[in-house]
């Protein structure tokens, strides 16, 4: 029985863990201890640290691990791309893990390989704040190289903003350096890929959805994606091109992307497929489990990862959201509703009777996700909107 190693437990990694079982493999849950989804489907749990890259490696070594893999998690790339190339494993390497998860690093691999992408310079000091100012156009954005999603991240939309933002960006990164960038004003999307034996076998555009003031949380996607032909050619080129820049090979593969005065910008990627509900879409869309495919690739099985390409693929449209209280407060009771069973694919509740729930403000704060499949967008989001309103949620000192 092959043995698949995978870096994480929590609820981004459940489909990894039922996808093995599926396949007939033995799955080896890797993490911290706490009480996570994965632990109850493992077939053995070790844990380690996944920020111990050397341990991590040295586990696969000791199991005679067969694959490593993970999902949803960007902090175990470099334990994964260490245990791939100690154990001379399928996946990406140590190094490109190393690019895929420093900020600069992969904007210096984009810009080299003449992907499109927003200018930018290294800052570590106020010296390099002026040189800034002096070769980019405002607005400009500090980025913090070395963390996911919004944090770190602060926009200068004048000069006199410039340093303020770079000391509160400096104050939350773990480097003595970040990344200054032009900002781009123009409308954001993702894409799901995957690439096997060199090969990229799909690009898969997402909408998002978005949730703050300024649309800076994402909160889910849904398919499928709608835009010019000529963007859409554009999305498939740049992330093509993204990938092999920073030598991103047999993974799923996460991109964002802005799309500014008819031109696609690729924003960032990494070798592992997205979150908020992104595996449960790419999964309804193409009609097979992005999981198993990501197990046979990191496996090295490649002609049953080109067979899944040969399936048909569904002419569905499909949401998922994530679900959010705008309260704070223990949960006393939840109750679900009657959903739409034809349609409503998943509602998951993260948070149970006697938790604690706070008011959303990041991806953190989620209590559940919600997906949906239909004939179209429209009737997907009218489920899903009727779907989320027929769920109660009642907390101690008041209700939702």
């Amino acid at each position: 029985m092959k043995k698949v190693m995978i870096l994480g437990a929590g609820r981004g990694q459940v489909g990894l863990y039922h996808a093995a079982k599926r396949l007939g493999y033995e799955s080896v849950a890797v993490s911290i201890d706490g009480d996570w989804p994965g632990f109850a489907l493992a077939d053995h749990i070790c844990r380690v640290n996944l920020y111990d890259v050397e341990g991590v490696a040295k586990l696969a070594e000791e199991i005679s691990a067969d694959a490593v893999v993970t999902a949803c998690l960007e902090i175990g790339l470099p334990a994964l791309g260490a245990a791939c190339d100690r154990n001379n494993l399928p996946g990406i390497s140590y190094q490109t893990a190393l690019v895929s998860t420093d900020k600069l690093l992969m904007k210096e691999a984009l810009m080299k390989a003449g992907v499109s992408t927003a200018r930018f310079c290294r800052a570590s000091s106020e010296e390099d704040l002026e040189r800034a100012r002096g070769e980019l156009r405002f607005p400009l954005i500090t980025k913090a190289v070395d963390l996911s999603g919004t944090r770190g991240i602060h926009i200068a939309f004048e000069e006199k903003d410039l340093l303020p933002c770079f000391t509160e960006t400096m104050a939350a990164t773990g480097k003595d350096y970040c990344v200054v960038e032009e900002y781009l004003d123009g409308y954001e999307c993702s894409a799901t890929a995957l690439i096997a034996d060199g090969e990229v076998m799909f690009v898969l555009p997402t909408g998002d959805l978005r949730y703050g003031e300024n649309d800076e949380v994402p909160v889910g996607h849904y398919l499928p994606y709608e835009d010019s032909d000529d963007i859409l050619r554009q999305i498939k080129e740049e992330v093509t091109k993204a990938i092999y820049a920073i030598g991103l090979d047999n993974c799923a593969v996460n991109v964002d992307i802005m799309i500014c005065g008819g031109r696609a910008y690729i924003l960032e990627l990494t070798g592992r497929i997205g979150a908020n509900c992104m595996p449960e879409l790419t999964s309804i869309y193409y009609g097979f489990d992005i999981h198993e495919m990501i197990i046979e690739t990191a496996l090295g099985n490649f002609d049953a990862v080109r067979g899944y390409m040969e399936r048909e693929i569904p002419e569905t449209a499909c949401i998922g959201k994530m679900i959010l209280s705008e309260k704070e407060g223990t949960i006393r009771s939840i109750d679900t509703g009657s959903p739409d069973s034809e349609h409503v694919e998943q509602i998951w509740m993260f948070a149970g009777e006697g938790a604690q729930i706070r008011k959303f403000t990041n991806p953190k704060d989620c209590i559940g996700q919600l997906i949906v499949k239909g004939r179209d967008l429209d009737e997907c989001e009218r489920i899903a909107e009727e779907t989320i309103a027929g769920i109660n949620i009642e907390l101690e000192q008041e209700s939702k």
